[in-house]
């Protein structure tokens, strides 16, 4: 053996140089810990199986309901501003239990899958609620929308603090204000709009206020301007009898169908005079009585209803003529 490999493996004698050099650097590093050799080696533990099953339940579960979620949420759009969205809300679009909000200079449009669109204008909160069936159904706390909505009649419909509009394929302006007081128009198709089981028809080119008491009687946008005026102070006097006698002094045929509204709405003798007014200004069916009509008879309501030229009181019905009518 040389006497490098001796003093190397003996530790007698002196080591070659470069063989120092490293001894010298190595006796500078700290040492490791000392281990405690009395301590009893911990088992390792793992995940019981049940665990890991229930970590997969979780998975599956939230899978599948962001897979359900995702098919029947609606895509919200931003048109100005910044709308927000809340309650079950993701990636821009709401499900059941969103809601859109615009403050006073958020715009938004909200695609309600497979019918149509609803602007959403600024001041404005709409909630997603589930609707009867496949009906689709939103509820408009305060604001103002416009819905653009092309399917089957009652398939879409908006409930308000003041009453529900359902539409019957259409497009309509509905605004409410925190005060219940707002205003229904519909611009195409027809609206049916409940409040308290009175219903209001109401199609293309008429519109209604709408006040925390429910909603006022139809009336066409092209009226005349004395017309307009009556029935305006006949709302806000609360349908005083001067104020009715006004309403039907200035009433036109295309009027009569503010008039029917009336019926329902007014007492047994008012009711004798609107129901005259009506039989003057178009032609009423012979073969029902003015009694019947007066007694709110639901088939000589609908009856007179056809009259008016609007289709049979039957399409328009959200309830049946029992509730619809006291």
């Amino acid at each position: 053996m040389r006497d490098e490999d001796d003093a190397l493996f003996s530790g007698r004698g002196a080591l070659p140089e470069d063989l120092a050099r490293l001894e010298r650097a190595l006796s500078q590093l700290p040492l490791p810990p000392e281990p405690d050799w009395n301590a009893r080696p911990r088992p390792e533990r793992r995940p019981p199986v049940f665990a890991w099953a229930a970590a997969a339940a979780v998975l599956v579960i939230a899978s599948a309901a962001l897979l359900l979620l995702g098919r029947d949420a609606w895509r919200v759009e931003t048109l100005a501003g910044k709308p927000s969205l809340g309650g079950v809300a993701f990636a821009g679009r709401i499900a059941l239990g969103g809601r859109v909000t615009t403050d006073t200079r958020s715009r938004a449009r909200l695609d309600v899958q497979g019918l149509g669109v609803v602007e959403l204008e600024p001041g404005s909160a709409l909630r997603r609620v589930r609707g009867q069936g496949p009906e689709r159904k939103l509820a408009l706390d305060h604001g103002t929308l416009t819905a653009f909505i092309q399917a089957p009649p009652r398939q879409f419909v908006v409930e308000t603090p003041v009453g529900v509009a359902t539409d019957l394929g259409c497009t309509y302006t509905l605004s409410v204000a925190r005060d219940g007081r707002g205003k229904l128009a519909v611009t195409l198709g027809r609206v049916t709009f409940t409040h308290d089981g009175l219903e209001s028809f109401v199609p293309a080119g008429l519109w209604c206020p709408l006040s925390p008491s429910g909603d006022g009687v139809p009336r066409r946008d092209y009226a005349s301007d004395t017309f307009l005026a009556a029935i305006a102070t006949y709302d806000s006097t609360q349908g005083d009898a001067p104020a009715l006698e006004r309403v039907l002094e200035t009433a036109e045929p295309s009027d009569a169908i503010t008039l029917w509204h009336l019926l329902p709405r007014v007492d047994e003798t008012a009711r004798a005079r609107v129901a005259a007014r009506i039989a003057a200004l178009i032609e009423v069916p012979a073969d029902v009585s003015r009694e019947r009509v007066l007694a709110l008879e639901p088939a000589a309501l609908d009856a007179w209803w056809g009259a008016i030229g609007m289709g049979p009181a039957s399409e328009w019905r959200t309830t049946s003529p029992k509730q619809a009518l006291p």
